[in-house]
């Protein structure tokens, strides 16, 4: 049986069920913190400090943290985003929002997607990025939000 110094210490690598506030405790998309575009780099941006609140271990954590900083993978077969925690400085990967939180991130996780798939898919049309996004059932309500990203 793990102590309780040993779940103190507990750092998730993943979190689902997810969603940000701020200090006077509203609802915030994780993209208001600064970005950090590479590991050796410090983050860019105006420095913030967002909360973390969600659940790790197949929903058996309650996670709640300060979280400093952003960033996201490009190449893995899914895009990945992650937070800094900014306590001991560890990425948390970002699985699925919360739903009631999705509205507030579905324009950035729509970006994020799209850069992918135009990463992998230098020839693709706008419409092959479209049937691509709308086959990802967090996207299918998106239509407004995607018209930004893909040209006519």
């Amino acid at each position: 049986m793990a102590s309780s110094d040993d779940e103190a210490e507990f750092q998730p690598l993943s979190v689902s069920n997810y969603h940000f506030e701020d200090d006077r405790d509203a609802p915030v998309s994780f993209s208001v913190l600064p970005i950090q575009w590479s590991g050796s780099e410090s983050p860019q941006g105006k420095k913030r400090e967002l909360f973390l609140h969600g659940l790790a271990d197949n929903g058996l954590q309650k996670v709640m943290m300060p979280v400093k900083a952003w960033r996201f993978e490009l190449s893995s077969v899914k895009p990945e985003i992650s937070v800094l925690s900014s306590k001991d400085r560890r990425w948390i990967k970002l699985e699925k929002p919360r739903k009631s939180y999705e509205d507030i991130v579905r324009s950035i996780l729509v970006a994020v997607y799209f850069m992918s798939f135009a990463k992998k898919n230098l020839d693709a049309t706008a419409k092959a990025a479209w049937d691509s996004l709308s086959k990802n059932k967090e996207f299918r309500h998106v239509s407004s939000v995607l018209d930004c990203f893909v040209l006519p």
